[in-house]
């Protein structure tokens, strides 16, 4: 009854869940009074030396950013990710956007993929792009030679664009605070299904307070990390939005690999 349950738990977080598998953008979008323009497929251009393509983005024209979805293609892999090609400060341009690619194929070197034989598709959703930061969300699927099943992947890049650096969670959310609301009665899965919901609900316990604190200390993309050459691939990773901060738990993967925390002010 048990795995039946997580099994219909699992098909509903398919069509439910915002981030679980990225809808593909029309010509013309407009979200949140921003309009975001992309090219047909007729005009993406192929970049021999780089394996990459691109498609044309605008991202909120009033602050003076606008930015464009890169596709990096190596055989079996394929990696959306987005580059900056107008910012507020333009001296900063180079480092973000060496940032923003960086972080976006770190994957391939964590799993040690290899392209000829294992399949990785990531899906790049730009969360907001304003004067002072860009929010970056990464949804997709892996696939290792021989592997049962695939893998959900999630991730995600926020760069603050004065300084060119990652911004991570603990810039702006105690760790504890964080991990003991995500145990209470009142933590809130994000845009979940209410069967899912329950079964998420059930499996936080599998985790103790103590790791939960840990991986939200080493949560997201670390600039200091990398500089030290001591970087590891975070098990959770998170934006804020509009005040609301999304953060990515890790669960079994009957209930989708990942699964991702609402949390706001209101409820710390």
């Amino acid at each position: 009854m048990l795995m039946a349950a997580l099994l219909s738990a699992l098909s509903l977080y398919g069509c439910s869940h915002r981030n679980y598998v990225k809808a593909d953008l029309p010509d013309t979008q407009t979200t949140e009074g921003r309009e975001i323009t992309a090219v047909s497929d007729s005009s993406v251009i192929e970049v021999q030396n780089e394996s990459e393509s691109t498609q044309s983005l605008s991202t909120d024209p009033k602050s003076g950013v606008a930015t464009s979805i890169y596709v990096y293609k190596n055989d079996k892999v394929t990696i959306e990710y987005p580059v900056l090609t107008q910012s507020a400060d333009e001296s900063k341009l180079e480092a973000v956007n060496n940032l923003l690619k960086d972080n976006a194929l770190e994957i391939i070197k964590t799993y040690s993929v290899d392209p000829s034989k294992d399949s990785l598709t990531v899906s790049a959703d730009i969360i907001s792009a304003d004067r002072n930061r860009i929010s970056v969300a990464y949804t997709g699927m892996f696939s290792a030679d021989g592997a049962a099943h695939p893998a959900n992947v999630y991730y995600t890049s926020v760069i603050d664009l004065k300084t060119a650096r990652n911004i991570r969670l603990t810039d702006y959310v105690d760790p504890k605070l964080l991990a003991e609301y995500v145990l209470s009665d009142q933590c809130k899965f994000y845009n979940t299904s209410s069967e899912l919901n329950e079964a998420l609900m059930n499996a936080r316990s599998d985790m103790d307070k103590e790791t939960y604190t840990k991986i939200f200390q080493n949560a997201d993309f670390s600039s200091e990390q990398r500089e030290k050459g001591t970087a590891e691939f975070p098990e959770s990773f998170s934006y804020e939005d509009q005040g609301v901060i999304i953060v990515s738990i890790p669960v079994a993967h009957a209930l989708g690999d990942f699964a991702l925390i609402e949390y706001t002010p209101e409820t710390k």
